[in-house]
């Protein structure tokens, strides 16, 4: 598969880490597969209890082993989802690989290129002879998919280099030199449950064919969020009658736009619902982005069931649900196109036992995520679900000095025959953390080229490997 690849070892260990589960949670296999890695190849290494782990590679010369050391940082864990229909068991199943010329992908789940393309980058490198280098540290974390727990955990003494290359961008060119911080916010409640009414028939709400994304990098698309648009027809139909919610499904993590949603409900019998649906299916396609052009919003006949949320639970968690307006709230002043504030209304859930709504604020102000904090507990009050903020972490402040960033900059050039852009992101990375724990270490983030990630539908320029290659052995010999 990737025999005329000029980076084959690359591709050659992504093929072997996309054989390994690796979800946000399940990263214990990996990690041995990276001690084996380390105790194979002769080279040091350290595990602390979250299963991060740093191999060491000494300097290739004297002259280098004056020079201060550099650390490159991936993590381990990728976002698991897989396109509806498709029986994929993230826990033991392999990441089926897909090459179509210069495009890597999967077959029906996402990828893994995030952040898999840093840790086989780093295995290449470590397996590497013919690499010049000063000290190398190669940072390998844990669950930053899931609130970037593993760098939160992890110990500043853990590594001893005070310069860092995160690879964890999905835009090729771009030098990433700031990020936004974020807080996760739960709604919770108990379900209140009663029969349901005479004279209601059954039915189930599905939105479906939205293209997702990742919730910080794609929030500016236009791309239309699952539960949301549930919510709005939702509210077309029941409108001015009664209803009942037996249970509602959208959403898989907090840094992904939900793609897909389901709400099962009951309405009195003389409401058409089905017309109901279609004209607000209508009204909402006028102004859909291209990406989410198989939009659909399908209504189906549903079984009967005895029992549901309370008419008054049902219209309290419609209300929640049609009060957010998920998507960017302000941009940034330092960097054109980039988002500076934004929400992502990501996890619903409902039973006949509890009820989440989940939602995912970043900013790199951390006066905007206490205003999301206080916009959070405003709802929460008037709403009556609780709320739990938690998870909070730094956002990541562009600073103007910056040796690493002047290094890519030289070398890039040197690659592509141009100037690379700085920017921002608007995604969560771990170099805000570490950032915090060690205010002197100078970063920059770069990556390869990566469409659609966190989604079924992501992809890899295999050839950007190539020139993320070159670049970051170039670096590596500037430094």
């Amino acid at each position: 598969m990737f025999e005329d690849i000029r980076t084959k070892k690359v591709f050659e260990y992504f093929k072997e880490i996309s054989d390994i589960p690796r979800g946000s949670g399940n990263e214990k296999a990996m990690a041995d597969y990276m001690v084996k890695f380390a105790v194979d190849h002769g080279l040091e290494y350290d595990r602390d209890s979250s299963d991060n782990i740093v191999i060491r590679k000494p300097a290739t010369s004297e002259e280098y082993a004056s020079h201060e050391p550099v650390v490159i940082q991936g993590h381990l864990d990728m976002v698991c989802e897989a396109e509806p229909g498709v029986a994929h068991d993230f826990t033991k199943d392999p990441i089926e690989l897909i090459r179509d010329g210069d495009i890597l992908t999967a077959n029906g789940t996402t990828l893994g290129a995030d952040d898999g393309a840093a840790v086989a980058l780093m295995l290449a490198l470590l397996d590497s002879d013919d690499v010049v280098h000063p000290e190398l540290e190669c940072l390998f974390t844990t669950a930053e998919e899931i609130g970037m727990l593993g760098m939160t955990a992890l110990e500043p003494s853990f590594i001893k280099s005070h310069r860092m290359l995160n690879i964890d961008s999905s835009t090729e060119g771009h030098a990433i030199v700031s990020g936004p911080g974020g807080v996760r916010s739960d709604f919770v409640r108990r379900a209140e449950t009663a029969p349901v009414p005479q004279g209601m028939s059954f039915y189930t709400l599905k939105i479906a064919g939205l293209a997702g994304g990742h919730s910080g990098e794609d929030i500016a698309l236009g791309r239309l969020n699952a539960i949301e648009a549930a919510a709005r027809v939702l509210r077309f139909i029941t409108d001015g009658t009664e209803f009942c919610i037996v249970s509602a499904s959208g959403g898989e993590k907090d840094n992904a736009i939900p793609r897909d949603c389901k709400i099962s409900f009951a309405i009195s019998a003389s409401v058409d619902v089905k017309g109901r649906a279609a004209a607000a299916a209508e009204l909402m396609s006028r102004t859909l982005c291209d990406d989410d052009r198989d939009f659909e919003v399908i209504v189906e006949d549903a079984e009967s069931s005895d029992s549901a949320l309370t008419p008054a639970l049902s219209a309290a968690l419609l209300d929640l649900l049609s009060v957010f307006r998920p998507g960017p709230l302000t941009m940034s002043k330092e960097f054109d196109g980039v988002v500076e504030t934004s929400y992502n209304l990501a996890v619903l859930r409902a039973d006949s036992e509890n009820i989440l709504v989940a939602l995912l604020s970043r900013s790199p102000v951390e006066e905007a995520l206490d205003d999301m904090e206080y916009f959070m507990n405003s709802l929460s009050r008037m709403s009556g679900f609780e709320v739990k903020n938690y998870n909070r972490y730094p956002g990541w402040k562009y600073e103007k000095e910056s040796f690493m960033r002047d290094t890519y900059l030289k070398v890039s050039r040197e690659v592509f025959g141009h100037d690379a852009l700085v920017t921002g992101v608007h995604a969560g990375l771990e170099c805000g953390i570490l950032k915090g724990k060690m205010p002197d270490i100078d970063i920059v983030s770069i990556g390869a080229q990566i469409y659609d990630l966190h989604s079924p539908s992501e992809r890899l320029v295999i050839s950007s490997m190539d020139r993320l290659y070159d670049i970051v052995t170039g670096m590596l010999r500037e430094c």
